[in-house]
């Protein structure tokens, strides 16, 4: 099936329709500094071509398509699933523009075709796996720009080479016992990369209320049983010797899906906020 797939309209009006969602005014809260993800550029590919959606008007875009044919054998993993970012092998295709271009100036979104997505996640041996669905492709992709838009933020990564330099220096003159005029850098710690995944998890579960009331419905039926054999593990797990099974770094998936629900039940408004602060130290 994967070797010989080739887009349907109904593929494509999918990608559109996920699109279109993104830039509704009840979702301005979540994307509230639009800027952060109007450049991104929306990727989906068959057996032959890579279908490429890019911004060719401001805000709102307006995405114009363009078809690139390729000869590449793609995995199956690639065409199940969605990423904030995209396969090198492919990536090296795009117009140069873009694929010479760092991803926080042209962010890249990549994933599997809609027809293709639903017979992949169906064959998945999963228990009530709510990915299989029309509404769970849009709000999949929703998850994608929220990764995006998180990921503009750079919390977690010291991005300002300048403002680097002057840190190793201070430090470097502190280190020596000597003091300078600027000894008082206000400066941030950073934040660690799994809270990204919180925020994406927020964004497809917040779109979802809205949008897709099933699609939340069938994501907590799954997330239920999988929290419950999450509770038995972590009952029976020596932490002295092993990582929880929330570990960000391990299990970012299951901790997003822990502490995001918590967030959003408690500040179902203020999350966006609060997943973007960056606390500052003076």
């Amino acid at each position: 099936m994967v070797k010989n797939y080739i887009a349907t309209e109904a593929d494509l009006d999918a990608v559109e329709e996920a699109l279109s969602i993104i830039w509704k005014p009840e979702l301005d809260f979540i994307f509230s500094n639009r800027k952060l993800i109007q450049a991104t550029v929306v990727v989906s590919y068959d057996s032959k071509y890579i279908y490429l959606w890019y911004p060719s008007r401001d805000t709102p875009p307006l995405y114009s398509l363009r078809r690139i044919s390729h000869s590449i054998s793609i995995p199956s993993k690639f065409y199940q699933g969605w990423w904030a970012g995209m396969w090198p092998k492919l990536e090296r295709l795009l117009p140069n523009r873009i694929a010479n271009t760092s991803q926080f100036v042209v962010p890249r979104v990549s994933g599997g075709l809609l027809g293709l997505f639903i017979s992949l996640q169906k064959k998945k041996k999963l228990d009530k796996n709510p990915y299989i669905t029309r509404e769970s492709y849009l709000a999949t992709i929703v998850h994608e720009f929220g990764h995006i838009y998180w990921n503009q933020h750079k919390l977690w990564w010291y991005s300002d080479k300048k403002q680097n330099l002057r840190y190793l220096r201070q430090a470097h003159l502190l280190y020596s016992q000597q003091r300078s005029k600027n000894s008082k850098i206000t400066f941030h710690l950073p934040s660690i990369l799994a809270v990204g995944e919180i925020y994406a998890y927020c964004a497809e579960y917040a779109a979802g209320n809205l949008f897709w009331p099933v699609h939340c419905e069938n994501h907590d039926k799954f997330i239920q049983r999988r929290l419950k054999g999450l509770l038995d593990i972590e009952a029976k797990r020596s932490l002295n010797q092993m990582d929880s099974v929330i570990a960000p770094d391990k299990f970012p998936h299951d901790f997003a899906s822990v502490f995001g629900k918590i967030i959003l039940t408690r500040y179902p408004k203020l999350w966006p906020e609060l997943l973007t602060h960056r606390p500052i130290i003076i």
